[in-house]
């Protein structure tokens, strides 16, 4: 199963065998007490244990709150966390009184005036999560904490007075009170049921809450002397649907986290593909430019008399502007050809030597497979590299048949790569201590070559004799016959630009 879809099943809405374990373990005071003397009332010590187990873990549910706010903001959240730290605090103390005290016993229980008053606190802070939108300054665990020990402050001040009795449904104004009590309980229900919350995760909540106000409803009509076993075990449930509540947000919100992250990263590669290829764009029409402009002003200023030499620099001159279009229209990708080798290199030989580059190179015939424009840039970056690092000496492009693949060797008298370049010699700015270049064009020209599905490669052999790099296509088995070859005025065999 994928790790996402493993992640999801984690945070479905309805974890119902979590909330039973977690019940089951909140409630095992009652299996250990039951077995101790009879004289300690373990059944009311035991709920009084297990509601202390509760609302620990309710104030863990607010912990698990307040660092999901961390990772991602949230209002809602945040006042959930402070509601869920202010009745954890309030009742606490109130619980362990009762443990001293068992006299006291019913303000855990039993409904009362400073329940109502803890409820009118808590309500606040759902309504203003609901309908809020800036997110508080103060740490939702330190607000639940103080408001709770306000809240904490009242009851004990109205248990002092004797104005917090426990509410009776025999007294009419009580009744209203019960009454009034539950409109706020359904009213909060509504406020979570409209909030920003899931629904799943309002439903559930809003369950607990009812749940637990029927219980002590219950327990008040009864008018138990000791935790009933049906609170408790709501007060436990309770707690533990809003403690697997909270871990299933905190779950999704670090899933939606991660996808978010991931979207960005993967947005940042674009755009870094995206610069990437603007400048290749660039470097390979700076290469293309400077051929062409030679040339042209080779041809402009009558430098070239009439005859074969100007008809090649002609020729060049369009065939390199075309492609140099091509290349800036950004023209949807050629079909993969029958190209003839010697098509390929003699305009690029002759750019080369309008710029001042000797080149040598002898027409072979040979025909490749693969696409014009692509083997050109290659060729165009290799012969531009040749020139800028060899200092002035000639370049030799030599073709050879090698099995089913014909071999382009492009080879300089310079001092040759860099041994601790040749490693990453093909990668996105990789450039030699001396170099102007910006380590683009053989990154570009490798990625070319494995997309015509070829290859190239720098010949590992007598490095001190200078750089070759070796371009390797399929051979179309087919051969033109040789151009007449002219010899410069060097004796070399050249194009005829040397004629």
């Amino acid at each position: 199963m994928p790790p996402g879809q493993r992640l999801s099943r984690l945070t479905r809405p309805s974890p119902i065998g979590w909330t039973a374990l977690l019940a089951a373990l909140m409630l095992h005071p009652y299996a250990v007490l039951l077995m101790q003397s009879p004289a300690l009332d373990p059944m009311a010590a035991a709920g009084e244990v297990c509601m202390v187990l509760a609302n620990l873990v309710l104030l863990g549910s607010a912990q698990v709150l307040a660092f999901d706010t961390r990772v991602e903001p949230n209002l809602m959240r945040s006042r959930l966390a402070a509601a869920a730290a202010v009745v954890a605090v309030q009742d606490l103390p109130l619980i362990v009184w009762a443990l001293a005290d068992p006299t006291q016993t019913g303000h855990t229980y039993l409904l009362s005036v400073g329940q109502l008053v803890t409820l009118v606190a808590v309500l606040g802070l759902v309504a203003h999560g609901a309908r809020g939108t800036r997110l508080p300054r103060m740490n939702p665990m330190a607000t639940g904490l103080l408001l709770g020990l306000l809240v904490l402050c009242v009851r004990l001040a109205l248990i002092a007075t004797g104005l917090s009795p426990y509410l009776d449904l025999h007294r009419p104004v009580d009744v209203v009170m019960i009454a009034a009590t539950g409109g706020l309980i359904v009213l909060m229900c509504v406020q979570l049921v409209r909030s920003p919350l899931p629904h799943w995760a309002a439903l559930r909540v809003g369950t607990g809450v009812v749940l637990l106000f029927v219980a002590r409803l219950w327990a008040s009509i009864e008018h138990a002397s000791s935790p009933p076993p049906i609170a408790v075990v709501a007060v436990v449930v309770c707690n533990a649907l809003i403690l697997t509540t909270v871990i299933s947000l905190l779950l999704a919100t670090l899933t939606s986290t991660r996808d978010r992250e991931s979207a960005l990263a993967h947005r940042a590669a674009v755009a870094e593909a995206t610069v990437q290829h603007d400048r290749e764009v660039v470097h390979e029409v700076r290469a293309a430019t400077a051929g062409i402009v030679a040339g042209v002003h080779l041809l402009a200023g009558d430098q070239v008399p009439p005859g074969p030499r100007r008809e090649a620099l002609q020729r060049m001159v369009d065939v390199e502007a075309e492609r140099l279009r091509r290349r800036v229209a950004d023209e949807p990708e050629e079909k993969v050809a029958d190209l003839s080798v010697d098509d390929l290199v003699e305009p690029l030989v002759i750019a080369q030597e309008a710029l001042g580059h000797r080149v040598t190179w002898q027409p072979t015939g040979l025909h490749v497979v693969g696409r014009h424009d692509g083997i050109t840039e290659v060729l165009n970056v290799l012969l531009t590299n040749a020139h800028r690092h060899a200092h002035g000496t000639a370049t030799a492009v030599y073709s050879r048949v090698v099995g089913r693949e014909v071999e382009i060797r492009v080879s300089d008298h310079g001092p040759g790569v860099d041994p601790a370049l040749r490693y990453h010699l093909f990668q996105w700015g990789a450039r030699g201590t001396f170099s102007t270049g910006q380590g683009i064009g053989l990154q570009r020209a490798h990625r070319l070559m494995l997309e015509l599905g070829g290859s190239l490669r720098l010949d590992s052999g007598r490095p001190e004799r200078g750089a070759t790099f070796v371009v390797t296509l399929p051979h179309a088995d087919a051969a033109a016959p040789a151009r007449p070859l002219r010899l410069s005025s060097s004796g070399e065999r050249t194009t005829g630009m040397a004629g």
